[in-house]
């Protein structure tokens, strides 16, 4: 029998889970499903399910997440007692493993940017949060920003680049605004670290619990690494810091070919794909303890048996 834990219930199936809970689509259009949101009582159908991403938005509360955000809210209860939930049902409940959808809007369908903000959205805080970055450090430099495609609305998490785009971050949509570029943060420092995306560089400045001394350039995609090689010409010290990938080891490898000296520093998240994944880890280890400081009370109530 499965034994689920955090990794494997996010890729179990939503509409599957609610299936089992005995809920049901009000409509179904392409692979978004439509319900009368199962957190609170409503008319009209607000909460939707994308299949693709297998992830919801309630659109009411302005919320969403994967499975183990849903079913903490159904349920009322921690995300130990929801796994546990899980463990113990006698359904089989169907995996959805595919990686995050990247959207890239087709040219007659363009991101138009229609307002930017400082961030408020609540959706947009606990995408921050399950990302382990606190709002405290990404208002520094991200805006929340509206904008649509094809004439629907939408928001997310903006982080410019410097010819005045945006890098586009939510729970459903992995874009950009054009025109698409590089961002450097420029302190006037002689040493620059080399970052793949604006998460990373967030990650970076909460593992660091500040901004540390040197200036960042902000690759937003490793295609763009050879259009930034100017901007590192300028630097005495280069410290790449790329996803363990092979997109990351081609771009240091069109960096080094172009002339540009730089010293690998990825080593401090060795066996992690990057330094959002590293900063992950190291959240789950610090709440390890009081998980464990939890289990007597719970076994009381008969949790995990």
């Amino acid at each position: 029998m499965i034994r689920y834990n955090c990794k494997t219930a996010k890729e179990l199936s939503i509409i599957d889970y609610l299936e089992q809970c005995g809920i049901q689509p009000q409509r179904i259009k392409g692979n978004n499903y439509w319900y009368l949101s199962p957190l609170r009582e409503e008319k009209t159908a607000s909460f939707k399910v994308n299949t693709q991403l297998n992830a919801w938005m309630d659109f009411g509360e302005g919320i969403g997440g994967n499975l183990i955000d849903l079913g903490i809210r159904m349920h009322h209860c921690s995300v130990e007692e929801f796994l546990e939930r899980l463990n113990n049902s006698s359904h089989d409940f169907s995996f959805q493993q595919q990686s995050p959808l990247k959207v890239e809007p087709q040219a007659e369908n363009p991101v138009i940017i229609t307002g930017v903000k400082a961030i408020s959205q609540p959706a947009l805080i606990t995408y921050l949060k399950s990302r382990g970055i606190d709002l405290a450090v990404a208002a520094n430099f991200c805006k929340e920003v509206d904008f649509t495609i094809g004439g629907k609305p939408y928001f997310a998490i903006g982080f410019a680049n410097r010819s005045g785009g945006y890098e586009l971050r939510n729970n459903w949509f992995k874009g950009a605004s054009s025109p698409k570029d590089i961002t450097v943060i420029d302190g006037g420092h002689k040493a620059a670290i080399v970052l793949e995306g604006f998460t990373d560089f967030l990650s970076l400045l909460q593992l660091k619990q500040g901004q540390p001394q040197a200036d960042f350039v902000i690759l937003n995609s490793v295609s763009l690494a050879e259009r930034a090689v100017p901007v590192m010409k300028n630097y005495q010290d280069l410290f790449l810091m790329l996803n363990h990938d092979k997109a990351g080891i081609t771009a240091a490898e069109k960096l080094q070919a172009a002339g540009i000296s730089f010293t690998d520093a990825s080593g401090f998240y060795k066996g992690f794909n990057d330094i959002n994944e590293y900063l992950a880890a190291q959240r789950q280890a610090t709440l390890q303890p009081q998980i464990r400081r939890k289990a007597p009370e719970e076994r009381s109530r008969g949790i995990g048996r």
